[in-house]
Protein backbone atom coordinates (compact mmCIF):
# COMPACT_ATOMS: atom_id res chain seq x y z
CA UNK A 1 0.00 0.00 0.00
CA UNK A 2 1.12 3.20 -1.22
CA UNK A 3 1.70 6.06 1.53
CA UNK A 4 -1.09 8.44 0.02
CA UNK A 5 -3.51 5.01 0.30
CA UNK A 6 -2.47 4.45 4.01
CA UNK A 7 -3.26 8.20 4.61
CA UNK A 8 -6.33 7.76 2.60
CA UNK A 9 -7.43 4.67 4.58
CA UNK A 10 -7.25 6.62 7.96
CA UNK A 11 -9.41 9.68 6.49
CA UNK A 12 -11.98 7.09 5.53
CA UNK A 13 -12.53 5.66 8.84
CA UNK A 14 -12.04 8.86 10.71
CA UNK A 15 -15.32 10.18 8.31
CA UNK A 16 -17.12 6.47 8.76
CA UNK A 17 -16.56 6.93 12.62
CA UNK A 18 -18.29 10.61 12.46
CA UNK A 19 -20.85 8.74 10.67
CA UNK A 20 -22.10 5.91 13.18
CA UNK A 21 -20.88 7.49 16.19
CA UNK A 22 -24.33 9.12 16.73
CA UNK A 23 -25.55 5.71 16.00
CA UNK A 24 -23.90 4.55 19.66
CA UNK A 25 -25.65 7.01 21.59
CA UNK A 26 -28.64 8.21 21.95
CA UNK A 27 -30.02 12.04 21.85
CA UNK A 28 -29.47 12.68 25.25
CA UNK A 29 -26.76 10.24 25.69
CA UNK A 30 -24.70 12.67 23.55
CA UNK A 31 -25.67 15.09 25.29
CA UNK A 32 -24.09 13.82 28.62
CA UNK A 33 -21.35 13.06 25.92
CA UNK A 34 -21.06 16.86 25.54
CA UNK A 35 -20.85 17.49 29.07
CA UNK A 36 -18.56 15.35 29.51
CA UNK A 37 -16.61 16.69 26.82
CA UNK A 38 -15.97 19.90 28.54
CA UNK A 39 -15.45 19.10 31.91
CA UNK A 40 -13.03 16.77 30.81
CA UNK A 41 -11.25 19.60 28.85
CA UNK A 42 -11.68 21.83 31.79
CA UNK A 43 -9.80 19.59 33.89
CA UNK A 44 -6.85 19.10 31.31
CA UNK A 45 -6.42 22.77 30.49
CA UNK A 46 -8.10 25.02 32.89
CA UNK A 47 -10.68 27.43 32.74
CA UNK A 48 -9.22 29.94 30.28
CA UNK A 49 -8.73 27.07 27.63
CA UNK A 50 -11.58 25.37 27.94
CA UNK A 51 -13.58 29.00 26.95
CA UNK A 52 -10.94 29.41 24.49
CA UNK A 53 -11.98 25.52 22.60
CA UNK A 54 -16.14 25.92 23.55
CA UNK A 55 -15.65 29.63 22.05
CA UNK A 56 -14.06 28.08 19.01
CA UNK A 57 -16.56 25.46 18.83
CA UNK A 58 -19.20 27.82 19.20
CA UNK A 59 -17.77 30.20 16.19
CA UNK A 60 -17.45 27.57 13.64
CA UNK A 61 -21.06 27.45 14.17
CA UNK A 62 -22.39 30.53 14.11
CA UNK A 63 -20.14 32.49 11.72
CA UNK A 64 -19.78 28.98 9.13
CA UNK A 65 -21.92 27.46 6.44
CA UNK A 66 -21.59 24.89 9.23
CA UNK A 67 -24.80 27.12 11.09
CA UNK A 68 -26.72 25.71 7.90
CA UNK A 69 -26.14 22.10 8.30
CA UNK A 70 -26.66 22.39 12.32
CA UNK A 71 -30.43 23.96 11.32
CA UNK A 72 -30.94 21.88 8.50
CA UNK A 73 -30.37 18.35 10.43
CA UNK A 74 -32.48 20.00 13.26
CA UNK A 75 -35.25 20.37 10.68
CA UNK A 76 -34.99 17.59 9.36
CA UNK A 77 -35.81 15.51 12.32
CA UNK A 78 -39.78 14.49 12.36
CA UNK A 79 -42.05 16.43 13.63
CA UNK A 80 -44.53 15.08 16.61
CA UNK A 81 -47.76 14.45 13.79
CA UNK A 82 -45.22 13.35 11.37
CA UNK A 83 -44.50 10.22 13.99
CA UNK A 84 -47.90 9.68 14.69
CA UNK A 85 -48.27 9.24 11.37
CA UNK A 86 -45.70 6.91 10.84
CA UNK A 87 -47.12 5.08 13.85
CA UNK A 88 -50.36 4.91 12.37
CA UNK A 89 -48.93 3.92 8.34
CA UNK A 90 -46.47 1.84 9.39
CA UNK A 91 -46.92 0.56 13.07
CA UNK A 92 -45.18 0.14 15.61
CA UNK A 93 -41.80 -0.54 13.34
CA UNK A 94 -42.68 3.10 11.85
CA UNK A 95 -42.60 5.45 15.02
CA UNK A 96 -39.61 3.43 16.29
CA UNK A 97 -37.47 4.10 13.30
CA UNK A 98 -38.99 7.76 13.51
CA UNK A 99 -37.16 8.05 17.01
CA UNK A 100 -34.17 6.23 15.64
CA UNK A 101 -34.11 8.67 12.94
CA UNK A 102 -34.59 11.94 15.01
CA UNK A 103 -32.20 10.47 17.42
CA UNK A 104 -29.39 10.25 14.95
CA UNK A 105 -30.17 13.64 13.74
CA UNK A 106 -29.41 15.28 17.06
CA UNK A 107 -26.27 13.33 17.88
CA UNK A 108 -24.69 14.23 14.35
CA UNK A 109 -25.06 18.06 15.02
CA UNK A 110 -23.28 17.14 18.42
CA UNK A 111 -21.06 15.24 17.22
CA UNK A 112 -20.08 18.00 14.92
CA UNK A 113 -19.56 20.39 18.08
CA UNK A 114 -17.55 17.73 20.06
CA UNK A 115 -15.33 17.55 16.62
CA UNK A 116 -14.82 21.51 16.50
CA UNK A 117 -14.11 21.24 20.27
CA UNK A 118 -11.67 18.53 19.60
CA UNK A 119 -10.01 20.25 16.44
CA UNK A 120 -9.64 23.14 18.47
CA UNK A 121 -7.60 21.21 20.84
CA UNK A 122 -5.25 19.92 18.51
CA UNK A 123 -4.41 23.14 16.91
CA UNK A 124 -3.63 24.40 20.46
CA UNK A 125 -1.16 21.33 21.21
CA UNK A 126 -0.06 21.77 17.48
CA UNK A 127 1.10 25.16 18.30
CA UNK A 128 2.94 23.98 21.27
CA UNK A 129 4.84 21.15 19.98
CA UNK A 130 5.38 22.48 16.29
CA UNK A 131 9.28 23.01 17.79
CA UNK A 132 9.93 19.46 18.36
CA UNK A 133 8.13 18.54 14.84
CA UNK A 134 10.82 20.86 13.72
CA UNK A 135 13.20 19.82 15.96
CA UNK A 136 12.68 16.20 14.75
CA UNK A 137 12.21 17.19 10.81
CA UNK A 138 15.97 19.37 11.19
CA UNK A 139 17.49 16.10 12.65
CA UNK A 140 16.53 13.79 9.77
CA UNK A 141 17.46 16.39 7.06
CA UNK A 142 21.45 16.68 9.04
CA UNK A 143 21.59 12.57 9.33
CA UNK A 144 20.67 12.38 5.43
CA UNK A 145 23.04 15.13 4.55
CA UNK A 146 25.63 13.21 6.70
CA UNK A 147 25.23 10.07 4.55
CA UNK A 148 24.82 12.03 1.66
CA UNK A 149 28.80 13.14 2.00
CA UNK A 150 30.02 10.33 3.64
CA UNK A 151 28.56 8.20 0.63
CA UNK A 152 26.21 6.23 3.11
CA UNK A 153 23.24 4.95 1.80
CA UNK A 154 19.57 6.18 2.01
CA UNK A 155 17.69 2.92 2.47
CA UNK A 156 14.18 2.93 1.13
CA UNK A 157 12.81 0.15 3.30
CA UNK A 158 14.20 1.60 6.15
CA UNK A 159 11.86 4.75 4.91
CA UNK A 160 8.83 2.42 3.74
CA UNK A 161 8.86 0.73 7.17
CA UNK A 162 9.48 4.24 8.77
CA UNK A 163 6.05 5.76 6.83
CA UNK A 164 3.89 3.23 7.91
CA UNK A 165 4.91 3.57 11.26
CA UNK A 166 4.62 7.66 10.61
CA UNK A 167 1.30 7.71 8.90
CA UNK A 168 -0.78 5.85 11.84
CA UNK A 169 0.97 7.86 14.00
CA UNK A 170 0.66 11.25 12.53
CA UNK A 171 -3.36 10.25 11.48
CA UNK A 172 -3.59 9.30 15.76
CA UNK A 173 -5.21 13.40 15.65
CA UNK A 174 -7.54 12.82 12.85
CA UNK A 175 -9.39 9.46 14.93
CA UNK A 176 -9.40 11.46 17.96
CA UNK A 177 -11.75 13.91 16.45
CA UNK A 178 -14.38 11.21 16.17
CA UNK A 179 -13.70 8.80 18.89
CA UNK A 180 -17.25 7.99 20.38
CA UNK A 181 -15.48 8.69 24.32
CA UNK A 182 -13.67 11.20 26.46
CA UNK A 183 -9.94 11.00 25.92
CA UNK A 184 -8.20 13.60 28.13
CA UNK A 185 -5.94 16.45 25.78
CA UNK A 186 -3.12 15.89 28.36
CA UNK A 187 -1.69 12.70 26.36
CA UNK A 188 -1.13 14.95 23.31
CA UNK A 189 3.02 15.37 24.53
CA UNK A 190 3.02 11.19 24.62
CA UNK A 191 1.48 11.24 21.10
CA UNK A 192 4.29 13.85 19.86
CA UNK A 193 6.80 11.72 21.47
CA UNK A 194 5.80 8.88 19.51
CA UNK A 195 6.03 10.76 16.35
CA UNK A 196 9.55 12.41 16.61
CA UNK A 197 11.83 9.72 16.48
CA UNK A 198 10.39 7.71 13.44
CA UNK A 199 9.82 11.03 11.78
CA UNK A 200 13.43 11.36 11.95
CA UNK A 201 14.42 8.11 10.61
CA UNK A 202 11.75 8.98 7.98
CA UNK A 203 13.19 12.11 6.72
CA UNK A 204 17.45 10.88 7.12
CA UNK A 205 16.50 7.98 4.10
CA UNK A 206 14.35 10.32 2.37
CA UNK A 207 15.53 10.55 -1.55
CA UNK A 208 16.65 14.76 -2.56
CA UNK A 209 14.10 16.37 -4.50
CA UNK A 210 16.73 18.27 -6.18
CA UNK A 211 20.34 17.84 -6.73
CA UNK A 212 22.15 13.82 -6.55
Amino acid sequence: MKNSQHLGFWFLLAFLGFMLSPLLRSGESMERFVVGEIEQTRAAMGDSAADLVVGFANGIFENTPLTAVAIAAKTAKLTDDERRLSSKVAGVGGAVMGNMFNSYMQGLVLQSFIVAMRLAIVLIWLAFLAPLFIASVYDGLMQRNVKMSEFGSLRPATFTLAGMVVIPVIALPVIYLVLPFTLSPLLAPAWAALVALPLSILVSNSQPIFGR
